[in-house]
């Protein structure tokens, strides 16, 4: 052996974490590149909005664009707008950015195990890697960004990274980061249930914290207010290098999307009116993704009225049915550990989610990567997790254009009701090491 292999072999040994953690990334990283091409019904709406932020000049028609075209938030809007500014695909700078997110959210994943795991030794970087490693590698991560198109990395790692600022008891570092996820996504509310939890198991923080979601929301919203003052008068796509590129693209866009509302007056207009809509719109009890309210008989998922006559009851049961665990939560024990928190965060979400009406097919997606954290901290919940993973691809798979065998919703809803008992089960059970255990 000569001497440089010695020293090879000594530094992998020693490096064996971020040498692990280099090579995931990277197959990672190569891996979803081969998906990039898959265009998706998703994809092709972020492209025509792509298109509209191009005609109206990129980020110097910000506002105008907001108040042309209707349907994402600020921070989207803003997001889709600098993007015109790169010369590339746009679908490629997409779903590139989404990939950067997914790094983002397997590194906080893997931070969040490591911080857990409550100590700083070898097998706890061990721990952290291998949860980087399944996060960054999961079917559930990979397809979602680089096949489908989605952007949920994006919210879900801010809202992971403001949790491991959550239990470090950084509270303005945790909630600007759930600030930021909220301003991002709507779907950040599925979180919030354990943050209230927190806030009142916790007893060390200010209500006041909660203010900086709508407060990062305005802000979010500011660029293009600024850009309105600066520039109130209509841009036209002059000089902006995406324009030629995104001419075949902007035809696409219907007349009826660049005219679905008037032109606001200046001002904070479009900010809540996006989360607004969407809380308003849907129409259906129970869609693709599995529910609790897919058991029901003679509700027909197909007929609107069943859908404006249950659904404000079905909200006020989700929300009795949150207060209920939380209470006997609160009531169970003065002190929680970090892995309990964890799941007790899985388990509101996992609630939050299952039990509300109208849920399409990646609002799992919260719960589905805390589960991933916690096999890692509690091997009890491999069981589940692996159950989970059922379900979880059918959808994507359908989503992406795999064809897959019929199976009813009902059927996969009864899989997901299993796997939600055995999550309330780990975490009411609890273990003999975190009975005495504070965070």
């Amino acid at each position: 052996m000569l001497p440089f292999d010695k020293k090879l072999r000594e530094y992998l040994k020693k490096n064996a974490e971020p040498v692990f953690i280099l090579l995931v990334t990277l197959g990672g990283v190569v891996g979803r590149f081969f998906l990039w091409d898959i265009y998706t019904g998703d994809m092709g709406a972020y492209l025509k909005w792509y298109a509209a932020a191009a005609k109206y000049g990129g980020l110097s028609g910000i506002y105008t664009l907001g108040q042309k075209i209707k349907g994402y938030n600020a921070l989207f809007q803003l997001l889709t707008a600098a993007i015109t500014h790169i010369p590339a695909d746009p679908q490629y700078v997409f779903k590139a950015i989404w990939t950067v997110f997914d790094i983002l959210l397997a590194w906080g994943v893997g931070r969040l195990v490591y911080d857990i795991a409550g100590t700083k030794d070898r097998p706890a970087r061990q721990k952290a890697a291998m949860a980087y490693g399944l996060c960054f590698l999961s079917m559930d991560v990979i397809f979602n960004s680089a096949a489908w198109g989605q952007s949920d990395a994006v919210y879900v790692s801010l809202i992971v990274w403001s949790m491991v600022w959550l239990f470090k008891d950084k509270y303005l570092k945790a909630f600007i980061l759930l600030g930021l996820a909220f301003a991002f996504k709507l779907q950040t509310v599925f979180i919030l249930p354990f943050f209230a939890f927190y806030y009142i198991y916790k007893k060390s923080f200010s209500c006041l914290y909660f203010m900086l979601l709508p407060g990062m929301l305005i802000v979010s919203a500011l660029p293009r207010q600024i850009v309105g003052l600066l520039s109130p008068v209509t841009v036209q796509a002059a000089g902006n290098p995406a324009t030629a590129q995104a001419a075949a693209a902007s035809a696409q866009v219907t007349a009826a999307a660049a005219s679905s509302a008037p032109a606001a007056q200046a001002g904070l207009h479009g900010i809540i009116d996006v989360y607004i809509a969407q809380i308003a719109s849907g129409g259906r009890l129970y869609m693709e993704y599995p529910s609790f309210w897919s058991f029901f008989p003679g509700v027909d998922a197909d007929v609107f009225t069943d859908f404006y006559k249950f659904r404000n009851t079905a909200i006020v049961f989700v929300f009795t049915l949150l207060m209920i665990l939380m209470a006997v939560l609160l009531r169970r024990r003065e002190h929680y550990s970090k892995r309990e928190l964890l799941c007790i965060a899985l388990l509101l979400s996992f609630t939050t989610v299952f039990f509300l009406p109208c849920m399409i097919d990646r609002y799992g997606y919260l719960y589905e990567i805390l589960a991933i954290a916690l096999v890692f901290i509690d091997k009890r919940s491999i069981i589940p997790a692996a159950l989970m993973l059922i379900p979880m691809h059918y959808q994507i798979a359908g989503r992406v254009g795999v064809e897959t065998l019929p199976v009813s919703i009902q059927k996969l809803s009864f899989i997901m009701l299993i796997v939600y008992g055995m999550y309330l089960y780990l975490t009411f059970s609890g273990r003999k090491e975190d009975e005495h255990a504070g965070v």
